[in-house]
């Protein structure tokens, strides 16, 4: 499981892999912090390239739970 933290004071979308299919996408809003509903936790299967990317661009935070 991967905790994603939303850092903005604005909402992200994220493109993560859809639940029905295996090579389908779908894009995950996550609010912003002011919200304090900005922590998601998604499956290992479901992370894509785009969360890196917005990792490295400062939008969001990782972490891997246990």
């Amino acid at each position: 499981m991967i905790e994603i933290t939303n850092k903005q004071k604005y909402p992200v979308q994220l493109v993560v892999r859809s639940r029905r299919a295996i090579n389908q996408f779908t894009v995950m809003d996550i609010p912003g912090v002011g919200k304090e509903k900005n922590k998601v936790i998604i499956e290992d299967d479901r992370y894509t390239q785009y969360i890196d990317r917005a990792e490295q661009a400062g939008l969001i935070s990782t972490r891997v739970l246990n």
